[in-house]
């Protein structure tokens, strides 16, 4: 009952991730974005390691289990991220959650094939949905872009009024959200399973998130010693920076619940719950992002209908 518990605050803090993160990418790079909340989270984890003891438990892990939960790290945070955020920026929170639902079924065929599961009639019928659900957020035509007029300042005549200038509204590039939003689906649903093979029941969830942001954070360290990407940095306006800082806070939380919630349940419980996040994305997309959304009556249904098959795996999977 805990892991679901720790599952479903899980979903709740990463459906505040991506409102978050969808503001934060509107006005600058993915990479950066990702870059960012990954390093915001390692103090965080450290500090949670610390508070809880568990920093003091390495020798509990095996070997296998540091570099299993370095490479889910690389793979999730660093790969996944990227290419979730970057799938965001270019379709929209809303769009993207029913494409990362596809992240289920992947992990479950992984368990299939390697880790002797049954699929039942029940679930196969969940897995149907959660595949049609991408087909009907997608749009085959893109809408022109709707117009916004902002001010922009006189250069001339300072006690003129201010003239206008019109800037294109969110349009989305379906063939990068799609193409984006299945590779993040692949990373995120591959490292489930790496780390609930690397942690088992020891219940050190919050060491095996440390260990994994901070392999994370430190190859993406990395590439900001590449040319132009500390300007790249410092350039970033404050509304970015602040968007980041709380989708790193908020990032942290989600993947603080997760870890904990797969060091003391089955991959097969938390996952389908973690999939709540879409109906916590679109209430509150609907309040904060209502215009760097689309919201139709096929994209709510797309969103439903994988949100039904989630519910259809978890009952089959019971």
């Amino acid at each position: 009952m805990l892991g679901m518990v720790f599952a479903l605050l899980s979903a709740f803090s990463f459906s505040l991730n991506v409102v978050t993160i969808r503001r934060g990418v509107a006005g600058a790079s993915s990479s950066l974005g990702a870059t960012i909340t990954v390093l915001l989270g390692v103090p965080m984890f450290l500090v949670a390691a610390l508070v809880t003891g568990q920093l003091f438990d390495f020798g509990e892990l095996p070997i296998t289990a540091f570099f299993l939960l370095a490479l889910a790290g690389i793979i999730h945070f660093g790969i996944g991220r990227w290419c979730n955020y970057r799938a965001i920026a270019a379709i929209g929170a809303i769009r993207v959650g029913p494409i990362r639902a596809l992240t289920l079924p992947y992990t479950l065929l992984i368990a299939l094939l390697f880790l002797d599961e049954q699929v039942t009639l029940v679930m196969g019928v969940g897995i149907g949905l959660i595949l049609i659900g991408p087909a009907m957020v997608h749009q085959r035509s893109t809408p022109k872009p709707v117009t916004a007029t902002v001010a922009s300042t006189p250069s001339v005549n300072l006690n003129a009024a201010p003239r206008r200038r019109s800037l294109p509204a969110f349009a989305p590039k379906q063939g990068e959200g799609y193409f984006f939003g299945l590779m993040g689906a692949l990373a995120h649903g591959t490292t489930p399973i790496i780390i609930r093979y690397a942690l088992q029941d020891s219940g050190l969830g919050i060491l095996g998130g440390f260990i994994a942001y901070a392999t994370a954070g430190f190859a993406l360290a990395l590439l900001l010693l590449l040319p132009g990407r500390l300007t790249e940095l410092r350039q970033l306006d404050r509304s970015s920076v602040g968007y980041f800082i709380s989708g790193g806070t908020t990032s942290f939380m989600a993947q603080m619940f997760r870890f904990l919630a797969l060091a003391i349940a089955p991959v097969s419980v938390v996952t389908p719950l973690q999939r709540t996040a879409s109906v916590f994305s679109l209430f509150l997309s609907f309040i904060f992002n209502r215009s760097l959304e689309t919201f139709t009556v096929r994209i709510v249904a797309g969103v439903s209908i994988s949100i039904a098959g989630t519910g259809l795996l978890l009952v089959g999977r019971a």
